[in-house]
């Protein structure tokens, strides 16, 4: 397998096996993999934001972006390529709180982007099976497709596998 295909910030990717889709520096932003186990076809969204509410610049922002329409377009995405919405799971990693410890009375957007997520991943109707969120440590995840492993690297030094 070569190199990971990096994802940016406010972007998704849907790849077909074998590939590996990898996510840098999560914050409060939330990463949201999905994967087929029959087709092998893996999607990974970078959220920054739960919803649009408030965004001057809507014509700016790609679906990814928000987590209230994320999942949909990254399953929208699998789909076209030939996954089986039925089967496909999803993982999640992020949502940290990263601040809270210099401005307690910061709002936790990483607590509010995971909720959209969750709530994004239940009206999918698809089977969240594991999370690494919330904490107050930034995230890099890895996903491979072959496999379905979402590998984690918590900057405080955890590394975790979903």
């Amino acid at each position: 397998m070569d190199q990971p295909i990096h994802v940016g910030m406010a972007q998704m990717r849907v790849v077909a096996n074998p590939a590996r889709l990898i996510c840098l520096g999560l914050g409060s932003c939330v990463a949201v993999a999905l994967w087929d186990p029959s087709t092998k076809i893996g999607g990974l969204a970078h959220v920054m934001l739960p919803n649009e509410k408030n965004i001057r610049k809507k014509a700016d922002s790609g679906p990814a972006k928000f987590g209230n329409i994320a999942v949909k377009a990254l399953l929208e995405e699998m789909k076209k390529k030939g996954a089986n919405h039925v089967l496909i799971i999803a993982k999640i990693a992020g949502g940290a709180h990263m601040f809270k410890h210099l401005y307690p009375a910061m709002e936790d957007i990483g607590k509010k982007n995971v909720q959209s997520v969750r709530d994004s991943i239940k009206e999918c109707r698809l089977r969240l099976i594991s999370e690494d969120t919330g904490g107050s440590a930034g995230r890099t995840v890895e996903l491979d497709t072959e496999t379905g492993k979402l590998l984690i690297k918590s900057l405080h030094g955890a590394t975790i596998i979903l």
